[in-house]
């Protein structure tokens, strides 16, 4: 059984690895020298920066996803800080979990969790970024998120298309997830 739960100092190489792993998988569509420049001692020194510089205690939370007591994957959110989409207070940043535990129904454990979060902090409406060729933009238009931007995000000096998403009614959406777990129980 899949348990979401917030991260530990120790999870810091299971959530670097998982985050290495699943950008390659699920962004294969970029440029090689981007998805190099992402791997896993990349990833390592930004999540051991994270718990240096103690961003669970900055409105950040971060959550990891157990299954039989292994880390099979991660999600994060934040206070928002991009004046694309101004409006948002919170965003949700990150979500990355191994292909072979994406069943149906996590994504939306995921989102109750990351919005039960941010609405504890006030952080309310939130937004999230995808990229045009991730078509998981499709599935949050599908749970309410209004597409309100479409930009490119520079990476090693490639410009990548992203689509940026807003959701007004995060308390509508708690209830739509809410009731979603309930019928699956």
């Amino acid at each position: 059984m899949l348990l979401i739960r917030v991260s530990r100092p120790t999870d810091i190489e299971a959530i670097a690895r998982v985050h290495a792993d699943c950008w390659k998988e699920v962004y294969s569509f970029m440029p090689d020298e981007v998805l190099a420049n992402r791997d896993y001692s990349f990833r390592l020194k930004q999540w051991k920066n994270w718990f240096e510089q103690k961003k669970y205690e900055q409105n950040e939370g971060l959550f990891v996803m157990e299954y039989d007591k292994k880390v099979v994957g991660f999600c994060m959110c934040k206070s928002n800080l991009d004046m694309d989409i101004p409006e948002a207070l919170g965003e949700y940043h990150a979500q990355y979990m191994y292909p072979q535990y994406r069943a149906s129904g996590t994504g939306y454990q995921v989102l109750h969790v990351l919005t039960a979060y941010m609405l504890s902090k006030k952080m309310a409406p939130m937004c999230c970024w995808a990229f045009e060729q991730n078509k998981i933009w499709h599935w949050y238009e599908r749970m309410g998120f209004e597409r309100v931007i479409k930009r490119n995000r520079k990476i090693n000096g490639i410009d990548l298309p992203e689509y940026g998403f807003v959701h007004h009614d995060p308390e509508g959406l708690m209830y739509h997830l809410t009731l979603r777990s309930i019928a699956a129980e």
